[in-house]
C-alpha cells in the first residue's frame, strides 16, 4: 500500500486559506473575534460540530473509511454540499480568506464531534464494546496493495484505541472535556499511566491533551454502546 504524508507529529494543520470573493464577510460571531490563521483549530471545531449534528449520516461515514485513502476520498467529495451548509454564514470565513478542508485536517476534529454527540445523546453514561483488535483491523488487511494510506494518522488511532481499551472512563472524559478548562487535567493523568503499553516502540508523538482527545474519539465511535440500567428496557 501507498502511505500518504506524514502528519507532522501529529499536530493537526486545521485548514488552509485561500483568497475569496468580496462579497464574502468576515467571521467573529462564535469566536468573539475576526479569525486569523492562529483560530483555524476553533474554527474547525465549530464547523465539525455542525456537521455531527446537522449531518451525521455522512459524518460517521467519513469516519467509517481509513484514513487517506479514496474511499475516504470520495466521501469528503460527497460532504462538501453538507460542509457548505456549516460554513454558509459569516463565522466560517476568515478576513479577507475561506477556509478549505481536506481529510486530515476534517477528521481529527469530526471524530471527537461525532463522540461528543454520542456521548451527550446518553445523558453522560456512555461505555465502550470490549475488543482485542482496532476498529479498522479488518478493513486494514482486505486494503490493496496499491491504495494510499494515511498511516501515521492510523498509528494515532490505533495508540487511542489501546488507550480506550485500557482507561474508557478516562479517555470518554478526555473527549468531553473542553480545551484548557479544569476537566482534561484528571482525564489525562488516567490515561498517561496507559501510554508506556499503547505507544509503539520508536513512535513519536506530542502528548498533548489534544492530541490524545483526537486519538481517543474515533475509537470512541466505534466502540460506543449506551449503557443500559438493570431493569430499564429497550
Amino acid at each position: 500500500m501507498k502511505f500518504a504524508a506524514p502528519f507532522l507529529a501529529f499536530a493537526v494543520i486545521a485548514a488552509a486559506t485561500v483568497p475569496t470573493d468580496a462579497s464574502a464577510q468576515r467571521t467573529g460571531t462564535r469566536i468573539g473575534k475576526t479569525a486569523t490563521k492562529y483560530d483555524t483549530n476553533e474554527t474547525m471545531a465549530l464547523v465539525t460540530a455542525c456537521m455531527a449534528e446537522r449531518r451525521n449520516a455522512i459524518s460517521r461515514e467519513i469516519l467509517s473509511t481509513l484514513p487517506g485513502t479514496d474511499a475516504e476520498y470520495r466521501v469528503m467529495l460527497r460532504s462538501e454540499g453538507p460542509l457548505g451548509i456549516c460554513m454558509d454564514d459569516e463565522r466560517f470565513v476568515l478576513d479577507g480568506k475561506k477556509l478549505e478542508f481536506t481529510g486530515r485536517a476534517l477528521r481529527p476534529s469530526l471524530g471527537v464531534a461525532v463522540a461528543r454527540g454520542l456521548i451527550a445523546g446518553t445523558g453522560g453514561k456512555a461505555s465502550v464494546r470490549a475488543s482485542e483488535k482496532p476498529w479498522f483491523a479488518e478493513a486494514l488487511d482486505a486494503l490493496p496493495d496499491d491504495e494510499t494510506l494515511d498511516a501515521p494518522l492510523l498509528a494515532l488511532f490505533e495508540m487511542g484505541d489501546c488507550l480506550v481499551s485500557r482507561e474508557s472512563a478516562g479517555a470518554i472524559e478526555l473527549v468531553v472535556s473542553e480545551p484548557g478548562k479544569g476537566g482534561q487535567g484528571p482525564a489525562m493523568r488516567k490515561l498517561i499511566p496507559h501510554l508506556s503499553h499503547c505507544v509503539v516502540a520508536g513512535q513519536e508523538i506530542e502528548i498533548t491533551p489534544e492530541v490524545l482527545r483526537f486519538a481517543v474519539a474515533e475509537p470512541i465511535v466505534h466502540r460506543f454502546q449506551p449503557v443500559v440500567e438493570v431493569g430499564a428496557t429497550q
